[in-house]
């Protein structure tokens, strides 16, 4: 497997045998990634390798990691320190169904509308395709049986983690319910403060800016 990296590292960016070879020995000595040691000892770019492991594993790379419609369900069930740990988050993507070609008489409307409907799906981003028992985990976890695995970068997948966990439902319960339990003593509190400008760090003033934006 090394040695394949190698050559499509070679073949698509240039790197040198030495430098590849001295990372190896970096990793046959110390331990860690081969692909962690590359990247730290600026034999390609985080993008670059990447690029190489989506040809090795013919796995689909995204940069970016869409976010707008992020399914919470999983944070009740995997710990975000194994998220974390292994760099991988699961996803769930909408497909919107593509329009079929109109028939020569018209279907039911019912059945029209469930045959455009949009599906969903699991998607596991990954930083490391070779973490296979921790995938299995997940996978296991989840009682998925359908999923596709992309290759993303650690930044988008911790982002993706973090946003996750910070939004999901049972954070944005308890928030509301810290409003309603604490809101009243807040202003209470701020009404006793002098002047705002004189003393930015007054405990009352950051539990309201933090609840506003709450």
């Amino acid at each position: 497997m090394e040695s394949r990296l190698f050559h499509i590292l070679e073949k698509s960016f240039g790197i040198s045998e030495n430098r590849f070879a001295e990372a190896v020995s970096i990793k046959n000595d110390k331990g860690g990634l081969l692909g962690d040691i590359l990247v730290n000892k600026n034999v390609v770019s985080e993008r670059q390798l990447l690029e190489a492991l989506s040809f090795l594993y013919d796995l689909p790379v995204w940069f970016d990691l869409p976010l707008d419609n992020i399914d919470f369900a999983f944070t009740r069930h995997i710990p975000i320190q194994f998220l974390k740990k292994y760099l991988m988050v699961p996803l769930v993507i909408t497909v919107q169904a593509p329009k079929s070609e109109p028939a020569a008489t018209a279907p039911d409307e019912m059945e029209t509308e469930e045959a455009l409907a949009p599906s969903s799906k699991y998607v596991i981003a990954m930083n490391n395709p070779s973490s296979f028992q921790p995938l299995d985990d997940l996978v296991r976890s989840l009682g998925l049986r359908e999923y596709d695995v992309v290759l993303s970068t650690k930044e988008a997948i911790l982002s993706a983690i973090n946003i996750s966990y910070d939004l999901s439902q049972s954070t944005a319960e308890e928030l509301v319910q810290d409003m309603e339990e604490d809101g009243s003593n807040i202003i209470s509190e701020l009404e006793d403060t002098a002047d705002l400008l004189d003393d930015t760090s007054d405990a009352p003033i950051i539990k309201l800016v933090n609840h506003i934006l709450s």
